[in-house]
Order: C-alpha cells, then sequence, then structure tokens
C-alpha cells in the first residue's frame, strides 16, 4: 500500500497540466518534520549511527541534519537528527526510535515533531 501511495504522489506531481487549476504539493509541505536526540557511550557511536541510517534509509526518511557532538567529560555521544517522512512512514519511525531505545548503548532517546509555521 505504501508503494501505491508513493506512485500516486508522484504521478500527481508530474501531472500533465490541463485547463482546469490543479493545486499542487510541495514535497516538503506534505512530509512532516521530526527531531530525535539520542545519547550513548561514546564507545558504542560509530554502531549507533550505522543503525540510524540504515533505520531511516529503509523507513523513506529524509535526513534533513545529523549532528553528532560529543561530550568527552561523560564519555557521551549526542545524536541530534532531523528528518521528513510521510504520515505513512511515521509508524516505522516510532517503531525505530523504539528499537533503538532497547539497544544497551543507547542510553537515552527522545523525539517529537516539529511544528512549522504556515505562511
Amino acid at each position: 500500500m505504501m508503494l501505491f501511495d508513493l506512485v500516486s504522489f508522484v504521478f500527481h506531481q508530474i501531472s500533465i497540466p490541463t485547463n482546469s487549476p490543479r493545486e499542487r504539493l510541495d514535497v516538503k509541505n506534505s512530509m512532516q518534520r521530526y527531531q530525535i536526540r539520542a545519547a550513548c557511550r561514546y564507545d558504542d557511536m560509530l554502531y549507533v549511527e550505522s543503525l540510524i541510517r540504515q533505520s531511516l534509509s529503509s523507513i523513506c526518511c529524509t535526513i534533513e541534519k545529523l549532528d553528532i557532538p560529543t561530550l568527552k567529560v561523560q564519555e557521551m555521544g549526542i545524536f541530534h537528527i532531523e528528518v521528513r517522512c510521510s504520515e505513512n512512514a511515521r509508524q516505522h519511525l516510532v517503531q525505530m526510535v523504539g528499537r533503538l531505545g532497547l539497544e544497551g548503548g543507547v542510553r537515552s532517546i527522545r523525539w517529537n515533531a516539529v511544528v512549522e509555521p504556515t505562511i
């Protein structure tokens, strides 16, 4: 069903103009933006980063920002991630965050939707 929705969306975006005006959706506006913050042990940072990248690419999310500042004092790494995903992919994002929270090296994880101002 997700593939059908994607194909319908693409065909809607590239549709040939007709006599009747048709409002075209902006791809960025049709996808919700989310922020994810995950803290993990410094030794597990590469492993957790690969899990994050692999998971986000498999659920068709667009990574807009991936910052990894390191706290040397506490030997912790904190990932600041901003992604965009469709309403259909949101449930997979919820599952990904839940699975990351179960990883041994991950100390905390939280996420929220970003409300963007309307023009």
